[in-house]
């Protein structure tokens, strides 16, 4: 997906799945073929749409643009 821009390591890939699961965020799902599933949770997905709209006023801001909160 980044062109190899980030690797993440696996250690730290379960690490925050693990922690995110522990949260709330996500829920695992199932299993397929070694492979663990999770579904974001309504908690999980508002926390999506604040961090987004945190890093938008972020990218603005560098850009001199006006922000509307």
């Amino acid at each position: 997906m980044t062109g190899g821009e980030l690797v993440i390591s696996a250690g730290t890939m379960y690490g925050t799945l693990s922690k995110m699961e522990k949260d709330g965020l996500i829920a695992f799902m199932r299993e397929e073929e070694k492979r663990k599933l999770y579904q974001i949770t309504p908690l999980g997905a508002e926390i999506l749409k604040l961090e987004i709209h945190r890093i938008e006023r972020l990218y603005k801001n560098s850009r001199g643009e006006n922000v509307d909160e």
